[in-house]
């Protein structure tokens, strides 16, 4: 297989079918591919709706690779491309789903190749990014981790975030402020207790990414840190990566076959019970009895689908517990 026959085939790909032969060949031909996988980028930069569907995947694939292949000079094409809204729906989480937020922490780490600066100047931009910001600080504080850089410079990043963060209140910042907060208090910087708990009284934090009260308590989650959790892959390998998604799928798919077989002879017993005059017809409708055994929704603890799942798995809750 050539390079032009690998782009149909990376172009043709639909569902959970991955083209692995293609993939290969990009890899094998990267330097001659690469500059057409930065004509996409710019072409996304300067209108993110002008792509083709077979675009879109090449683009998909070819950001990916820049991760497995630790591509150091993609970094800037690479914070560029992810300069702007991303959240659902967008253009930009059209063309990259779910790796938007499963992926581009593993990306920014492998490209930026411990230029942590050139991620921290990307978190503090204006552009209107939130979760690849989010991503961006777990990509530095993964640096941190594997001891690229030492707690004086991951604490001179961090203020700096603070204080852009504050400094304009929105939705965006206020769930940046939050993951922040969340991960000062799983590292251990608590030389910004104090500072953190005194913004809960200006309520600056996304209560759904990470409640004040958890500020307050500042009590350690004990889950593996990003590295060794595996959330930030430090050796990506995106066929492997992406084959663990479709069988997480295929898992969680529940098989018709089986349920096509579960015996009904219990239909007759039900209808008699439930049908008009029946021991519990007047249980499950009656508005009373629903009123007085409901629970407040609001009461329920949440987790959002990118947040740590509550087992302590370290995974991130929509690719965990929630399935």
């Amino acid at each position: 297989m050539n390079l032009e026959q690998a782009l149909l085939a990376i172009g043709e790909a639909h569902g959970n079918d991955l083209p692995v032969e293609a993939l290969e060949t990009v890899k094998t031909n990267w330097l001659v591919f690469y500059p057409e996988l930065e004509r996409l980028i710019e072409q996304f930069i300067a209108d993110d709706t002008s792509l083709t569907g077979e675009q879109d995947a090449v683009l998909f694939f070819g950001i990916l690779l820049c991760a497995e292949l630790k591509y150091t000079p993609a970094l800037p094409n690479c914070l560029q491309l992810f300069s702007r809204t991303d959240s659902f729906l967008t253009p930009l989480e059209r063309v990259f789903g779910d790796a938007l937020t499963e992926l581009t922490s593993t990306l920014f780490y492998n490209v930026a190749s411990g230029n942590t600066q050139a991620l921290s100047d990307y978190i503090v931009d204006g552009h209107q990014a939130m979760y690849c910001k989010a991503s961006a600080m777990e990509a530095v504080f993964a640096q941190y981790d594997v001891g690229t850089i030492d707690k004086t410079q991951l604490s001179e990043h961090v203020t700096r975030w603070i204080a852009a963060f504050i400094a304009l209140p929105s939705t965006i910042n206020n769930f940046l402020l939050s993951a922040l907060a969340d991960s000062c208090i799983e590292y251990e910087l608590n030389q910004f207790k104090s500072q953190f708990v005194g913004l809960c009284e200006e309520n600056l934090f996304d209560e759904e990414r990470f409640k004040q009260d958890e500020v307050k308590a500042w009590s350690k989650f004990h889950a593996p840190k990003l590295v060794e959790s595996g959330l930030i892959q430090t050796e990506f390998n995106l066929i492997e990566t992406l084959e663990s998604w479709v069988d997480d799928e295929d898992s969680a798919e529940p098989d018709d076959a089986l349920l096509a077989n579960i015996p009904n002879e219990g239909d007759e017993l039900f209808d008699s019970l439930m049908g008009e005059g029946g021991l519990l017809s007047d249980i499950l409708y009656d508005e009373n009895t629903i009123i007085e055994n409901s629970v407040p929704v609001s009461s329920l603890p949440t987790v959002g689908r990118n947040e740590p799942c509550p087992c302590g798995s370290g995974k991130k809750f929509k690719k965990c517990c929630l399935q």
